[in-house]
């Protein structure tokens, strides 16, 4: 662990994110690094209305904002992103190899799995660093 560099923490609009930016940023405080919090918009590929679009990623930004107050509250430094485009293609592309990235796992039925996938799984299997899965 003694050359990660940053913690990329992936988040989502769910419950899950909160734990996993806690996690996260106590593993950078143990290991003096930058946790850097990423939120990917992937918005634009199901809605077409521009009012919609703004209203979705205000809300990103607001949850980046209380994210970034875990870190004050833990003394780490967290840094916030928010990305356009396919979650996990942009989170892999995001990370560099000196990286660990922490991520949720949600658990979905089967069917969600088929049709969406699972981005933590696709994540595990590109990422060009560790990945830790939290449940």
């Amino acid at each position: 662990m003694k050359d990660v560099k940053r913690i990329v923490i992936p988040v989502d609009n769910s419950d899950f994110s909160k734990d996993v930016v806690k996690k996260g940023a106590f593993l950078a405080k143990l290991l003096d690094v930058t946790a850097n919090v990423i939120s990917v918009n992937d918005t634009h590929h199901f809605i077409s209305s521009v009012i919609l679009e703004e209203k979705f990623k205000k809300e990103a930004e607001r949850a980046l904002e209380r994210f970034k107050k875990i870190g004050d509250e833990t003394g780490v430094k967290i840094e916030t992103n928010l990305i356009s485009g396919k979650p996990a293609e942009e989170i892999v592309k995001f990370a560099n190899e000196d990286d660990l990235i922490v991520i949720a796992h949600h658990d979905k039925k089967a069917i969600d799995r088929f049709i969406v996938g699972s981005i933590s799984s696709e994540v595990v299997r590109n990422a060009p660093c560790s990945v830790l899965v939290v449940k």
